[in-house]
């Protein structure tokens, strides 16, 4: 049975796509499962400026190109944001390996990490974060904005997938035409890179 903010409910799994709406400037857009799920969301940790993700501008009526699906059933939150075939990842954080991610899964966790090595997934820092390259070369920014454990599975082609506890949103930078724009975006956001990119 499909309800007014587009959730299906099937017993106590909630499925459907995510309300967006507008924030900080034009091309990002803040995710939630639900109106209910945006007010029960911690604050970010991720912004400079807290506010600005519970912010929305109305001025701007744009739709994004791509919407996230969300499954949420045992108090765990999936979201994925499906995109074209052949596109690259990058980013996921402060983790170790290969710059390239596509086709990985990788766990965002606050570890001490002595000893890392290409095989460690969580290292001192969680930024949930993906830089996606689009076939066509515009690149979108997406960012999981949780401090909770989150798993990001890039297993599947053009697929991100984000896993952690409820309630979290997403927000997504772009697409815009290269990835310097996106991370300018995204610095207007976070106030410094950090390893987001990394």
């Amino acid at each position: 049975m499909a309800g007014i903010d587009g959730t299906t409910a099937v017993s106590d799994a909630r499925t459907g796509n995510m309300i967006f709406e507008p924030i900080l400037e034009e091309g990002i857009f803040r995710f939630d499962c639900s109106a209910d799920d945006r007010n029960a969301a911690f604050p970010s940790f991720s912004f400079v400026d807290p506010k600005v993700r519970e912010t929305p501008i109305m001025s701007i009526h744009k739709v994004p190109s791509y919407i996230p699906t969300f499954e949420c059933v045992m108090g765990q939150q999936i979201v994925n944001i499906e995109l074209p075939p052949g596109t690259a990842f990058y980013g996921t954080g402060e983790v170790s390996g290969q710059l390239e991610r596509t086709g990985k899964r990788i766990l965002t966790w606050n570890t001490d990490a002595w000893g890392y090595g290409p095989g460690t997934t969580s290292l001192y820092q969680s930024h949930p974060w993906v830089l996606a390259v689009l076939p066509s070369g515009e690149t979108l920014g997406v960012l999981a904005d949780t401090a909770h454990r989150c798993e990001i599975d890039l297993r599947q082609e053009g697929s991100i997938k984000f896993i952690s506890r409820q309630s979290y949103p997403v927000v997504t930078f772009g697409p815009f035409p290269s990835p310097i724009d996106v991370l300018v975006s995204l610095s207007h956001a976070i106030g410094k890179f950090l390893h987001y990119y990394a």
